[in-house]
């Protein structure tokens, strides 16, 4: 079928150009919506099936009335959402991780969400945005040997868009580690763009190498400034001032067993810190590592580098991240709380509301919103300011 036309907008060089508006899909607690709009764009629609989330969402913004639509993304009718700019998808990365044993886009429970999403945007027809932008774990580019990332790469080619994936770490923006995939995929011209990719931190050699080896998906890469190379805040400073008999604190005996559970090499690590005349601050997780003897046993895993690890559900006994404070002879542990973990977000005054569990799934499943504003800056902003400024405004093609 050949392709329609789409009118991104009107030309009025008269008046002020309006925000670019976007929906966002998976939109869980709302923080692409953050990021996003410290950069100029407009929200009009937002989906998620999690009622707890948008009770977190609504508690944010106030608006989830207006626009909130929750639900099953399969259910989601192509004539319900308005016209945009930008759809962006956080879908479930539970499929395409260890945690959920890799299964998959297609044979996953959770991440085949994804073809939910792709159904709308057919459902749009002509109507289809110009951009889209897809954020999950790096898993995404290696689940099923790379088959899941393929075809969800030529999903987007066939609706009338090229792609161009790339990797950002929260930890260039904020004191965590984070490494989330991205891909862009774009209806609208790009004369910065190549089909080749050139090796660099946000296109390592595995991004590189998929798309080397890919000649049938088409590409369009745009050429991306390198990002902070690390946060400029480190851990410590986005620490609650909790005195040290606050409740937070475990029991002696609860921190001794977290001790006793770290390997010789952890341990060493701990006693350094332990040791010095002043205080610093590790986070650890704990993790069922196989033993030599064949068992399996829970460990505990110190990271001392000012980096707090990726914040995680806290599904299990494992998903919530622990605090180690160690100096003059003494530690202490407790977990990181709710509003640490808006901080390690870049979401440092996000209204929290409801229990500690609920306030974790939100952010564990959510996007470092820096980085959402980075990619705006670099690379959504230019591309919707040279369409608008195209004289006169080309049409878009966008696959029927």
């Amino acid at each position: 079928m050949a392709p329609r036309q789409l009118k991104l907008w009107a030309s009025n060089a008269t008046q002020e150009p309006a925000a670019p508006r976007f929906a966002e899909f998976f939109a869980g607690i709302g923080l692409v919506r953050m990021g996003l709009e410290s950069r100029g764009w407009s929200l009009v629609y937002a989906n998620d099936i999690d009622p707890q989330k948008r009770e977190q969402y609504d508690a944010h913004f106030g608006d989830a009335d207006q626009h909130f639509r929750l639900g099953d993304v399969h259910a989601v009718a192509g004539d319900e959402v308005p016209d945009i700019e930008l759809a962006t998808a956080s879908f479930p990365c539970t499929d395409l991780s260890l945690a959920g044993a890799r299964a998959g886009l297609d044979k996953g429970t959770q991440s085949s969400s994804f073809w939910g999403f792709i159904d709308v945007l057919r459902k749009m027809g002509p109507r289809r945005p110009p951009l889209v932008l897809l954020e999950n774990v790096v898993g995404f580019i290696t689940s099923n040997d790379g088959l899941d990332f393929r075809s969800a790469l030529l999903a987007l080619n066939d609706l009338g868009y090229t792609v161009d994936p790339f990797l950002l770490d929260a930890k260039w923006f904020v004191p965590q580690s984070r490494p989330r995939m991205f891909v862009v995929a774009s209806a609208l011209p790009d004369p910065t763009a190549s089909q080749l990719a050139v090796e660099s931190r946000i296109r390592p050699a595995l991004v590189q190498k998929f798309i080397a080896a890919h000649p049938d998906i088409a590409w369009c890469l745009r050429s991306l400034p390198t990002p902070p190379a690390r946060s400029p805040h480190l851990l410590p400073e986005i620490l609650d001032d909790l005195d040290d008999n606050a409740p937070e604190w475990w029991s002696r005996e609860r921190s001794d067993y977290l001790y006793s559970q770290f390997s010789d090499k952890h341990r060493a690590v701990a006693d350094a810190m332990i040791a010095r005349r002043r205080s610093s601050y590790a986070t650890v997780f704990r993790r069922v590592r196989m033993q030599l003897d064949g068992n399996k046993r829970s460990m505990a895993e110190l990271r001392s580098d000012g980096i707090a690890g990726c914040l995680r559900t806290p599904k299990g006994g494992s998903g919530r991240q622990i605090l180690l404070k160690a100096g003059y002879g003494r530690f202490a542990a407790r977990l990181v709380t709710p509003r640490e973990c808006a901080r390690l977000m870049g979401a440092d005054d996000f209204q929290i509301v409801g229990s500690a569990n609920r306030a974790l799934f939100g952010f564990g499943d959510a996007v470092c919103v820096p980085a959402i504003s980075w990619i705006a800056e670099h690379y959504l902003n230019p591309l919707i300011a040279s369409a608008r400024s195209a004289t006169p405004a080309p049409p878009v093609s966008v696959g029927a």
